[in-house]
Protein backbone atom coordinates (compact mmCIF):
# COMPACT_ATOMS: atom_id res chain seq x y z
CA UNK A 1 0.00 0.00 0.00
CA UNK A 2 1.80 3.13 -1.55
CA UNK A 3 1.95 6.31 1.00
CA UNK A 4 0.41 4.21 3.99
CA UNK A 5 3.22 2.20 6.68
CA UNK A 6 1.90 0.91 9.63
CA UNK A 7 5.12 0.48 11.83
CA UNK A 8 4.29 -1.14 15.27
CA UNK A 9 6.65 -0.92 18.09
CA UNK A 10 7.55 -3.90 20.22
CA UNK A 11 8.19 -2.63 23.83
CA UNK A 12 5.27 -1.46 26.29
CA UNK A 13 7.36 0.98 27.76
CA UNK A 14 8.03 2.45 24.54
CA UNK A 15 4.22 2.71 23.01
CA UNK A 16 3.81 4.43 26.78
CA UNK A 17 5.87 7.39 25.69
CA UNK A 18 4.93 7.73 22.31
CA UNK A 19 1.34 7.73 23.15
CA UNK A 20 2.34 10.09 26.03
CA UNK A 21 4.25 12.59 22.97
CA UNK A 22 1.38 11.89 20.32
CA UNK A 23 -1.66 12.03 22.49
CA UNK A 24 -3.17 8.87 21.47
CA UNK A 25 -4.35 5.73 22.46
CA UNK A 26 -2.00 2.70 22.82
CA UNK A 27 -3.89 -0.47 20.00
CA UNK A 28 -1.71 -3.53 21.43
CA UNK A 29 -2.19 -6.64 19.19
CA UNK A 30 -0.90 -10.10 20.89
CA UNK A 31 -0.25 -12.53 18.42
CA UNK A 32 2.22 -15.64 18.29
CA UNK A 33 3.98 -17.86 15.83
CA UNK A 34 1.40 -20.09 13.60
CA UNK A 35 -1.48 -17.94 15.00
CA UNK A 36 -3.90 -18.20 11.66
CA UNK A 37 -6.09 -15.44 12.51
CA UNK A 38 -2.78 -12.69 12.98
CA UNK A 39 -1.55 -14.02 9.42
CA UNK A 40 -4.79 -13.39 8.18
CA UNK A 41 -4.93 -10.05 9.67
CA UNK A 42 -1.55 -9.25 8.05
CA UNK A 43 -2.45 -10.28 4.56
CA UNK A 44 -6.34 -8.80 5.06
CA UNK A 45 -6.92 -5.99 7.28
CA UNK A 46 -3.68 -4.71 7.74
CA UNK A 47 -4.14 -3.93 3.90
CA UNK A 48 -6.85 -2.26 3.39
CA UNK A 49 -5.97 1.53 2.86
CA UNK A 50 -9.12 3.00 5.58
CA UNK A 51 -7.82 0.33 8.42
CA UNK A 52 -4.37 2.11 8.13
CA UNK A 53 -5.32 5.57 7.72
CA UNK A 54 -7.42 5.46 11.02
CA UNK A 55 -5.20 3.27 13.03
CA UNK A 56 -1.82 5.82 12.02
CA UNK A 57 -4.73 8.61 13.01
CA UNK A 58 -6.01 7.44 16.37
CA UNK A 59 -3.21 5.12 17.54
CA UNK A 60 0.12 3.80 18.54
CA UNK A 61 0.45 0.42 17.19
CA UNK A 62 2.45 -2.38 19.45
CA UNK A 63 2.51 -6.34 18.99
CA UNK A 64 3.69 -8.09 21.55
CA UNK A 65 4.29 -12.07 21.55
CA UNK A 66 1.58 -13.99 23.44
CA UNK A 67 4.42 -16.23 24.94
CA UNK A 68 7.40 -14.16 24.96
CA UNK A 69 6.04 -10.89 26.57
CA UNK A 70 4.09 -13.39 30.04
CA UNK A 71 4.37 -9.89 32.13
CA UNK A 72 2.35 -7.58 30.10
CA UNK A 73 0.27 -10.87 29.08
CA UNK A 74 -0.22 -11.70 32.84
CA UNK A 75 -0.90 -7.70 33.66
CA UNK A 76 -3.95 -8.05 31.26
CA UNK A 77 -5.27 -12.01 32.03
CA UNK A 78 -4.75 -12.51 27.65
CA UNK A 79 -4.86 -15.69 26.51
CA UNK A 80 -5.72 -15.51 22.83
CA UNK A 81 -4.40 -14.24 19.52
CA UNK A 82 -5.11 -12.55 17.72
CA UNK A 83 -6.03 -9.97 21.13
CA UNK A 84 -6.61 -6.17 20.79
CA UNK A 85 -6.24 -4.36 23.98
CA UNK A 86 -7.19 -0.40 23.72
CA UNK A 87 -4.79 0.97 26.33
CA UNK A 88 -4.55 4.48 27.88
CA UNK A 89 -1.29 6.27 28.14
CA UNK A 90 -0.34 4.27 31.19
CA UNK A 91 -1.03 0.95 30.33
CA UNK A 92 -4.64 0.17 31.42
CA UNK A 93 -6.89 -1.39 29.26
CA UNK A 94 -10.32 -0.47 28.98
CA UNK A 95 -11.86 -2.69 26.61
CA UNK A 96 -10.16 -5.67 24.27
CA UNK A 97 -11.41 -8.25 22.23
CA UNK A 98 -9.95 -11.77 20.59
CA UNK A 99 -10.04 -13.01 17.52
CA UNK A 100 -9.65 -11.77 13.68
CA UNK A 101 -11.93 -9.69 11.58
CA UNK A 102 -12.11 -8.58 8.44
CA UNK A 103 -11.53 -4.39 7.58
CA UNK A 104 -14.81 -3.05 8.15
CA UNK A 105 -15.53 -4.99 11.66
CA UNK A 106 -12.36 -4.28 12.34
CA UNK A 107 -12.27 -0.40 11.76
CA UNK A 108 -16.31 -0.86 13.77
CA UNK A 109 -14.02 -2.41 16.57
CA UNK A 110 -11.60 0.22 16.56
CA UNK A 111 -14.17 2.53 17.03
CA UNK A 112 -15.96 0.98 19.89
CA UNK A 113 -12.92 0.36 22.39
CA UNK A 114 -11.94 4.05 21.57
CA UNK A 115 -15.14 5.15 23.34
CA UNK A 116 -14.92 2.40 25.94
CA UNK A 117 -11.37 3.89 26.85
CA UNK A 118 -12.25 7.67 26.23
CA UNK A 119 -15.53 8.08 27.78
CA UNK A 120 -14.49 7.92 31.31
CA UNK A 121 -12.14 10.84 30.53
CA UNK A 122 -15.43 12.60 29.10
CA UNK A 123 -14.42 12.93 25.69
CA UNK A 124 -17.70 12.92 24.76
CA UNK A 125 -17.51 15.04 21.40
CA UNK A 126 -14.20 13.15 20.56
CA UNK A 127 -16.68 10.07 20.45
CA UNK A 128 -19.62 11.41 18.59
CA UNK A 129 -16.96 12.97 15.53
CA UNK A 130 -14.47 9.12 15.71
CA UNK A 131 -17.77 6.81 15.44
CA UNK A 132 -19.25 9.59 12.91
CA UNK A 133 -16.17 9.55 10.73
CA UNK A 134 -17.22 7.15 7.86
CA UNK A 135 -20.02 5.67 9.56
CA UNK A 136 -22.51 4.70 6.68
CA UNK A 137 -19.65 2.33 5.30
CA UNK A 138 -19.80 0.65 8.72
CA UNK A 139 -23.83 0.33 8.02
CA UNK A 140 -23.61 -4.02 7.78
CA UNK A 141 -21.25 -4.71 10.57
CA UNK A 142 -22.56 -6.84 13.50
CA UNK A 143 -21.28 -3.69 15.64
CA UNK A 144 -23.03 -0.82 13.86
CA UNK A 145 -25.95 -0.90 16.64
CA UNK A 146 -23.42 -0.75 19.38
CA UNK A 147 -21.49 2.02 17.48
CA UNK A 148 -24.76 4.15 17.66
CA UNK A 149 -25.24 3.34 21.09
CA UNK A 150 -21.96 4.72 21.70
CA UNK A 151 -22.56 7.94 19.81
CA UNK A 152 -25.40 8.32 21.17
CA UNK A 153 -24.34 7.67 24.98
CA UNK A 154 -21.89 10.12 24.82
CA UNK A 155 -24.41 12.69 23.53
CA UNK A 156 -26.67 12.02 26.48
CA UNK A 157 -24.20 12.31 29.23
CA UNK A 158 -23.06 15.32 27.39
CA UNK A 159 -26.13 17.58 26.83
CA UNK A 160 -28.41 15.40 29.65
CA UNK A 161 -30.81 14.71 26.73
CA UNK A 162 -31.87 11.33 26.26
CA UNK A 163 -34.39 11.99 23.37
CA UNK A 164 -31.86 10.96 20.59
CA UNK A 165 -30.66 7.77 22.53
CA UNK A 166 -33.96 6.58 23.32
CA UNK A 167 -34.91 7.35 19.46
CA UNK A 168 -31.81 5.59 18.05
CA UNK A 169 -32.71 2.36 20.56
CA UNK A 170 -36.09 2.65 19.05
CA UNK A 171 -34.95 2.37 15.91
CA UNK A 172 -32.61 -0.16 16.31
CA UNK A 173 -35.48 -2.68 17.57
CA UNK A 174 -36.49 -2.20 13.88
CA UNK A 175 -33.46 -2.45 11.84
CA UNK A 176 -31.40 -4.97 14.40
CA UNK A 177 -34.21 -6.57 16.54
CA UNK A 178 -31.80 -9.39 17.29
CA UNK A 179 -28.96 -6.94 18.45
CA UNK A 180 -28.00 -7.22 22.53
CA UNK A 181 -28.83 -3.05 22.07
CA UNK A 182 -32.43 -3.76 20.71
CA UNK A 183 -33.25 -5.18 23.89
CA UNK A 184 -31.59 -2.24 25.81
CA UNK A 185 -34.50 0.48 25.93
CA UNK A 186 -36.38 0.26 29.50
CA UNK A 187 -38.05 3.35 29.15
CA UNK A 188 -41.89 2.52 29.79
CA UNK A 189 -43.72 5.13 27.40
Amino acid sequence: MKGIIMEWLKNLEQAKEEAIKTHKLILLQFEMDNCGGCKKMNTTTYLDKKVLEEMNEWFVPLKLDLIKDREVRKLLGAYWTPAFYFLDQNGNSYFHFNGYLPAEEFRAMLRIGIAETIMPRGRYEDIIKIIDKDIDELIDTSLYPKLLIARETARYIKIKDNSLLRKTLKEIQSTHPYSTEAKMYFWDE
